[in-house]
């Protein structure tokens, strides 16, 4: 582990081994390595549980799979702790620090948007001009939707222009030249990118939109005659001091050389970082610290004290737009910000800002409040299972640092006798290959979807459970076993489950009765594949899961194999089932099988572009 903390402190953890019950923190410990420790051993659930002992960071990197983590935390509107764990290159055994880069991902939009507000007070942007106004390089295409409603920089902002192109997935980096800007919104070949248009009505509602923030980029880059990297350093990095932020592409050696490698279980990853041209959209690196330093100085934007925007820009950014989603926080878009608070609060000390990053092979979360001064950042170099450790510990932050409005309020379980708590024990079935195992954990039980992670959930009542990964109870009902003229109706085993918004409740399963999922995990394939063939399950269907199978880690050839069996009895003259079993062929170092395959696949579609490239491969090995 790596450390930087900015008070003199000595390390102990007496505090967090005296905390038995969350949310009993009225104020984060005095201490700083009380506070630093406090994180490390409360990582929780969505929903937490009274009593219930926290997870470390480290447990839950374990679980998840991820590398490297890098964490800041913000107190009181300054950079309190910044610490670091785990490993940037897992080959080289080089541990990660907090001058180690990420790839901040779609964080990137965040700081584009600050940059784009920067100008406009500069008087060199508008927010409601027609964005084709600024554009010189590159015109966004006009339509009978944009003649009634012009597209905007306020639009693009807040993901409300209607423009397409949601993400952009990056070049590895024997990409040379990189495609140009005004190239990546035409669409031109060899840009992996269709062209940017406007197919929503703009100003209707929310659409994420990474082509819009590169239609933002473009208009900066043209109203200003520089290219993003150097103007945003001009102005953001430089005035904040946010020494390792950049969005050059590919980064400069100096920076290079602290990048963290980056890691991915999916099967298009080719393991190593990638570069992305679509700088305002995907293509900042930087550090926790970086990050903080921008969070920071919006905060004190907001109270008119900030270096880079004046207040009313500030109120602009985290004003809200348009709704994103609707559950336990009404999550709604501002001016590159997301915006989360509690459903009915009322208070401006429960509003945060925040924002996502993903890219291949890193994950990070930038989160602040709007007033009061705290917030998180949180880097990895995984973009799979790091999701949810970036959830974890970002909660972990908001309980000790007792921020107000953002968890939800513990669960108290009651007790339970064990012979009711077996009772509950079983599997039952959500859907036609779904299986929600239900098993006993001490006092508390855990669920687990087919063959995902465990969630506890807590007995809250007579076969009433609350579940911890989302606010909702769910419900054990009991088969009838007749009337008596003493007892009325009596009640027998439980027979199903059901979730409180579900009408349909899940029958549970009896001994024996296995899905086609479990069937497959326990190496029975030929019934598995006949579960399969009873669900008349579409083409796209079995080979997603067939390529599920063959990039999973450890992946199940075997299985895959079985599936695309079934999927070439079913659809002989589908193309995709042959560019999967090129893939099948191809792991398994049958060469000359996968040629024939991916062959076979372009007979039968000969625009499959895929299908070429690994023909191309193998002919020249």
């Amino acid at each position: 582990m790596s450390t930087t903390v900015y008070r003199l402190c000595r390390i102990s953890l007496a505090f967090f081994g005296l905390l038995p019950v969350y949310h009993s923190i009225a104020q984060p410990p005095k201490r700083l390595a009380d506070r630093i420790a406090a994180v490390e051993r409360s990582l929780i659930p969505y929903v937490p549980v009274a009593g219930l002992k926290g997870w470390t960071i480290e447990e839950r990197m374990k679980l998840y799979k991820v590398p490297g983590v890098s964490v800041a935390v913000i107190h009181n509107y300054k950079l309190d702790w910044v610490k670091a764990y785990g490993l940037a290159d897992t080959t080289a055994r080089k541990p990660v620090t907090t001058e180690t880069l990420f790839s901040a991902g779609s964080i990137s939009k965040l700081v584009a948007a600050v940059a784009a507000l920067k100008l406009v007070e500069q008087g060199k942007l508008t927010l409601d001009a027609p964005i084709n106004t600024y554009l010189k390089s590159w015109q966004l295409g006009e339509n009978d939707k944009t003649r009634q409603t012009p597209v905007t920089l306020r639009m693009l902002l807040s993901h409300r222009g209607g423009t397409s192109q949601s993400a952009y997935f990056g070049f590895t980096p024997d990409k040379n030249p990189l495609p140009s800007v005004p190239d990546m919104l035409a669409g031109k070949p060899d840009t992996d990118s269709r062209p940017v248009v406007v197919n929503g009505v703009p100003g209707a509602g929310f659409n994420y939109s990474g082509g819009g923030y590169l239609v933002a980029q473009m208009a900066m880059m043209d109203i200003t005659g520089k290219d993003f990297a150097t103007l945003a350093d001009e102005l953001i990095f430089r005035p904040l001091g946010m020494k390792g932020a950049s969005f050059a592409q590919p980064l400069p050696s100096s920076l290079a050389s602290r990048l963290a490698w980056a890691y991915s279980p999916n099967g298009w990853f080719k393991g190593m970082p990638y570069l992305y041209p679509q700088q305002a959209a995907a293509g900042l690196h930087c550090t926790p610290t970086d990050l903080a330093k921008l969070i920071i100085d919006l905060q004190n934007s907001y109270r008119g004290t900030g270096k880079l925007l004046s207040q009313g820009s500030m109120k602009a950014m985290v004003t809200p737009l348009a709704p994103v989603s609707d559950g336990f926080f009404d999550e709604q878009i501002g001016l590159g910000a997301f915006l989360l608070q509690q459903k009915g609060n009322t208070s401006q000390q429960g509003r945060y800002f925040e924002h996502t990053g993903v890219n291949a092979g890193y994950l990070a979360y930038a989160l602040g409040s709007v007033v009061g001064g705290n917030g998180v950042v949180v880097m990895m170099n995984d973009n799979a299972g790091a999701n949810e450790l970036g959830k974890e510990i970002r909660r972990a932050v908001a309980q000790v640092y007792a921020w107000p409005g953002f968890l939800p309020e513990p669960l108290v379980p009651i007790s339970l006798p064990d012979s009711l708590l077996n009772a509950y024990v079983g599997r039952y079935q959500r859907g036609p290959d779904e299986v929600v195992t239900i098993r006993r954990s001490g006092k508390l039980l855990t669920e687990t979807i087919n063959n995902g992670n465990s969630i506890i959930c807590v007995p809250i009542g007579r076969d009433t459970i609350a579940l911890t990964d989302y606010t909702a109870k769910a419900y054990f009902s009991r088969a009838a076993l007749g009337r008596t003229m003493t007892e009325g109706t009596r009640l027998g085993r439980i027979d199903s489950l059901r979730l409180e918004w579900d009408k349909m409740p899940w029958p549970r399963l009896a001994e024996g009765v296995y899905l086609p999922n479990e069937l497959m995990r326990m190496g029975r394939l030929p019934e598995a594949v006949e579960g399969y063939r009873t669900m008349k399950l579409n083409v796209y269907q079995l080979t997603y899961m067939a390529y599920d199978l063959t990039t999973s880690r450890p992946a199940n050839l075997p299985a895959a194999e079985a599936i695309l069996a079934l999927a070439r009895q079913q659809f002989p003259k589908e193309g995709i089932v042959y560019t999967r079993l090129g893939d099948l062929y191809m792991l398994r170092g049958e060469t000359s099988r996968a040629i024939d395959s991916f062959r076979e696949a372009l007979k039968l579609d000969s625009s499959d572009a895929y299908s070429k490239d690994k023909l191309k491969a193998l002919k020249s090995e």
